[in-house]
């Protein structure tokens, strides 16, 4: 799932201006890096916002995953990933309307994400797509959104699928692993605070949070992120912690 945070306060839809410059999804045909499981495209997106006298407000550009095997799981696969990039492009449009209100002619909006295919051994197929949206202010805001298959069924894996167990016993496995990273790193790590009052706040940050669809695999581990200000500050970007899966 995506998460996203909003820098600036929606006015509500206005029709958009003429002008919108028309972007299409085009097949590219480049395939990713080798690997011994499903052959992986690309597909393009990109779309630009104008106003009346022709100055850019928004701009959204994509590239995404696509199987190009024929097998019923790979469409299978395929499915789950058009589905991510439909609603993706759905939401760069709605973003779109509010930048036309919201963002300074001179600070145009953006949204843009690509993708890095982690795990591609004919056991899982992991595919971690990182965008950064742009609405104003001082910075963008990272996220990302990540996909795990069962190659063998098409299977879309939470992570209590992935590690055997149920929902709870696999986020107090995250949250334990996390503490013990704070125990060896503290700050270093990217961490609020030190010492024990940083990590009685972390332990009671980690007690809020899910980490059943926030991960991906590589290299035979599951590796679990927490966003930006999650646990540390934005310029820790996403702290990452990672567990076994074979």
């Amino acid at each position: 799932m995506r998460v996203k945070s909003n820098f600036l306060k929606r006015m509500g839809a206005l029709a958009l201006a003429a002008g919108v410059v028309f972007g299409a999804l085009a097949l590219c045909g480049q395939p990713a890096s080798a690997a011994a499981g499903f052959e992986v495209t690309d597909k393009n997106y990109e779309k630009t916002y104008k106003q009346d006298n022709g100055t850019v407000y928004f701009e959204a550009k994509g590239t995404f995953p696509v199987l190009t095997d024929q097998s019923a799981v790979a469409k299978k696969i395929n499915q789950a990933l058009k589905k991510e990039r439909s609603q993706w492009i759905k939401q760069t449009k709605d973003e779109a309307k509010a930048a036309n209100v919201d963002v300074l002619p001179s600070m145009n909006a953006s949204d843009e994400i690509t993708y890095e295919v982690t795990e591609n051994d004919g056991k899982y197929f992991s595919v971690l797509m990182s965008g950064y949206d742009y609405q104003g202010g001082a910075h963008g805001m990272p996220y990302r959104i990540p996909l795990t298959f069962d190659a063998k069924t098409g299977k879309k894996l939470t992570a209590a699928n992935l590690l055997g167990t149920t929902r709870s016993k696999m986020n107090a496995k995250v949250r334990n692993l996390y503490l013990k990273k704070y125990d060896k790193e503290g700050i270093n790590a990217g961490f609020y605070g030190e010492g024990k009052s940083g990590r009685a706040v972390l332990k009671k940050a980690l007690a809020k949070m899910d980490f059943n669809n926030a991960f991906y695999v590589k290299k035979g581990k599951a590796v679990f992120y927490a966003e930006p200000y999650a646990l540390g500050p934005y310029a820790s970007g996403y702290i990452e912690t990672s567990a076994a899966v074979r």
